[in-house]
């Protein structure tokens, strides 16, 4: 494991050297780094370069941080954990539930380091806690078919720290009260929950996943907009989101019918806080 510094590299991470992280978690390689533009990026050149699935990518902040859809992603130095670890290629699963997966590995590992939080997955990519964003996930595919897989966690802002559009929507575990996290912690829990859901990736969701993510899904129940390819054309359709398919896809029900959301994004249109609800999953 571990090997030669790529150039810029550190050869320590949170007190300890990489090799030993490493080590630690079970991967071929880390590499942690002070600024990169994007973990993804550096990440996505390492695996057409032949990087091994679980290779880990870190930075103290990133110059241009991404979000789905191009959105630029906040990454200040000291402020969170930014990182991509690389999943396998060969895996069948639909595009739309590796997302899904990592979220409900990302609430897993939460809950571990703190357990009052109960943090929850929006659909496609977010997790949230109490209504707000506390972290996101983008995941690319590379020339090899591997996915690179990217979360962003919020641990230390405060609400003065976030711009001016994100203050009223963006949240971090300080402001959530979990004041003692590290982001060496939240690295052992989240690549020891995906490892369970992700090596390989489920086709679909079986039953016991279904009700896993039906427990966090912080939109089932509520009124949303989003928009759906029907008879080939792109149509805004406004209904009642009622869970997340086998198949990742967001299940929205229009005046009786279900329609599935499998790309874009989606707005909460009720005006209500987005939390959890804990009514079993049926069938879909």
């Amino acid at each position: 494991m571990g090997g030669a510094l790529a150039h810029g590299a550190l050869d320590r991470w949170e007190g300890r050297r990489v090799e030993e992280w490493a080590r630690r978690w079970g991967v071929p390689l880390v590499e942690a780094h002070e600024e990169l533009t994007s973990t993804n990026d550096r990440l996505r050149s390492l695996a057409d370069a032949g990087a091994e699935p679980f290779t880990v990518v870190t930075a103290d902040s990133q110059t241009q941080g991404k979000g789905r859809g191009g959105k630029r992603w906040q990454s200040p130095s000291g402020m969170g954990l930014w990182m991509s670890f690389l999943l396998r290629s060969g895996s069948h699963a639909p595009p739309t539930l590796v997302p899904i997966l990592v979220g409900l590995a990302a609430v897993r590992a939460l809950d571990r380091l703190c357990p009052s939080l109960r943090p929850g997955i929006k659909w496609p990519n977010d997790i949230e806690v109490e209504g707000r964003k506390l972290g996101g996930i983008l995941c690319e595919s590379t020339l090899t078919g591997a996915v690179v897989v990217g979360v962003g966690i919020n641990l230390r802002q405060g609400i003065e720290d976030f711009d001016p559009e994100l203050k009223e929507r963006a949240a971090s575990l300080e402001m959530a009260g979990c004041r003692d996290v590290s982001r060496s912690g939240i690295v052992t829990e989240l690549l020891r929950a995906s490892r369970s859901l992700l090596d390989p990736p489920a086709r679909l969701l079986d039953q016991r996943l279904k009700q896993a993510v039906w427990d966090r899904d912080v939109l089932n129940g509520r009124f949303v907009a989003a928009e759906v390819a029907i008879a080939g054309k792109v149509v805004r359709i406004v209904g009642k989101a009622v869970g997340i398919g086998a198949d990742g896809a967001l299940l929205v029900d229009v005046e009786g019918r279900i329609r599935e959301v499998r790309t874009g994004s989606v707005t909460v249109v009720d005006g209500r806080p987005t939390q959890p609800t804990m009514n079993r999953p049926g069938g879909a």
